[in-house]
């Protein structure tokens, strides 16, 4: 899910996204939160977690069944469950106070009632004190700026620590909580596959373009002066009675021929600055697109002009060829072509740093940048890909170990797409172009991290 980025003001409240892997405890603060997160990054093991911008905690009380009152007396404890964070018997077993479920904040009055019950997205649940920014003794990554959580807040809240220089090749290592020289994250070994469906030339209705995202059925392509507006709409042409997106030959979830897909050309956007063809990514939503390149520009559909929200540092090369948005915690992610490293913005301080580089991939450089919200737990990825769509990594934040490969998804199939543009959206599936076309990548084992729940 995309939402509106509400510019630099807005950001500067926003903790970057991290979450907390397996079960933390801290001897500091007495605090023990537990999450669903293997710390093998394994995604069979990824449970119900909200990403945050500041840590990502599932905090369950204890048993809470064991500590009834008629427990003692040799009467069999019954233990309930509802459906959701803050349910009707949710606090039927507990004492008045504060706990944590889901990382909801759930407040439990003197008659085991509910008396309110809160999300803390994008922050974090404390069992006993409700919604903080973070938890004492955790470090996360801003920027070039390291953040240690400060005790002597209270509430707790996230503290400057070290600033990085980039121009050095630093970066905010959050495992070790400090700057350090960083180096590229995760392997080459393939963890899952992914296929092709469309593939959409330009002798059709495809009009061209090197940039692109997507929100819900609309493809936006950079195309130099304008920003290319498309509708796809998927079929039913095998007459099966289901729309079946991540339907493919080869894919064992899913078994089946591809179904149609049909590409309406809807309308060229004007932009008020030329995008450089290929160097200029593009970010989309319901409300305005936001364009890279020498700056990223803001342009809203209801009008007003446009804004820039954010312009690239020298050592960047002055350039955001690429550009992504995490919409849970508000931060904008960028890179360029010359070397395969993510960049990360922290609007607090309206500074840039390098959150991580990553292995070669395929190709002579990187090309491919995008941040997707996992719509079933809401942990935040960043993707990447090198200049063909052979491979697609997956980055995720983590406190406790810093940025880390989750995934490396490889495309599997006879023939594979050059990347001169990555974004995602419709039919929840990856879109790319080439210049000459626009392909639809996805489904596979990255469906897991994409398609919404049921």
């Amino acid at each position: 899910m995309k939402t509106f980025p509400l510019g630099v003001a807005a950001l500067a409240l926003v903790a970057c996204g991290t979450e907390t892997a397996g079960e933390v405890d801290d001897p500091t603060a007495g605090i023990t939160a537990t999450v669903g997160m293997d710390d093998g990054g394994s995604a069979d093991d990824v449970s119900d977690e909200t990403a945050n911008g500041s840590s990502n905690n599932d905090s369950t009380p204890g048993d809470d069944a064991d500590d009834d009152d008629d427990a003692d007396d040799g009467d069999p404890v019954q233990t309930r469950f509802d459906v959701g964070a803050g349910g009707n018997f949710f606090c039927q077993f507990k004492e008045a106070g504060t706990y944590c479920e889901s990382n909801h904040a759930v407040v439990c009055g003197d008659n085991g009632d509910v008396v309110s019950d809160t999300s803390c997205v994008p922050d974090i649940c404390e069992e006993g004190v409700g919604c903080v920014e973070c938890l004492v003794g955790q470090v996360t990554c801003m920027g070039p700026n390291v953040m240690t959580c400060n005790a002597a807040a209270n509430p707790s809240a996230w503290t400057l620590s070290e600033v990085c220089d980039p121009t050095m090749g630093q970066g905010c290592d959050a495992a070790l909580g400090t700057c350090a020289e960083l180096l590229p994250v995760g392997g080459t070994e393939p963890t899952g596959v992914y296929f092709q469906y469309a593939d959409f030339a330009t002798s059709g209705v495809f009009q061209g373009g090197y940039d692109v995202d997507s929100f819900e059925n609309r493809i936006y392509v950079n195309r130099g002066t304008s920003i290319d507006v498309y509708e796809v709409e998927l079929l039913d042409s095998d007459a099966d009675g289901v729309f079946e997106p991540n339907q493919h030959p080869l894919n064992p979830d899913d078994l089946g021929p591809i179904e149609e897909r049909v590409l309406t050309f809807i309308e060229a956007i004007a932009w008020p600055t030329s995008l450089t063809l290929s160097q200029a990514e593009v970010y989309a939503n319901d409300v305005g697109i936001w364009g890279g390149g020498q700056n990223i520009t803001e342009q809203l559909f209801a009008g007003g002009g446009s804004t820039v929200i954010t312009t690239p540092p020298a050592w960047a090369n002055n350039l955001f060829a690429l550009i992504g948005f995490d919409d849970v915690n508000e931060v904008w992610y960028a890179g360029n072509e010359g070397s395969r490293r993510v960049f990360q913005y922290d609007a607090a301080t309206d500074a840039w740093g390098i959150a991580f580089y990553y292995p070669p991939l395929a190709g002579s450089h990187m090309d491919g940048l995008e941040v997707v919200t996992q719509p079933e737990t809401g942990i935040p990825f960043v993707y990447v890909s090198d200049m063909t769509s052979d491979f697609i990594g997956q980055y995720r934040l983590d406190p406790n170990l810093g940025w880390v490969q989750e995934n490396l998804f490889e495309y599997e199939g006879t023939a594979n797409t050059a990347v001169e543009g990555m974004g995602f959206g419709a039919l929840n599936h990856f879109w790319i172009t080439t210049g000459g076309a626009l392909t639809e990548v996805g489904g596979g084992d990255l469906a897991e991290f994409t398609e919404p729940p049921g």
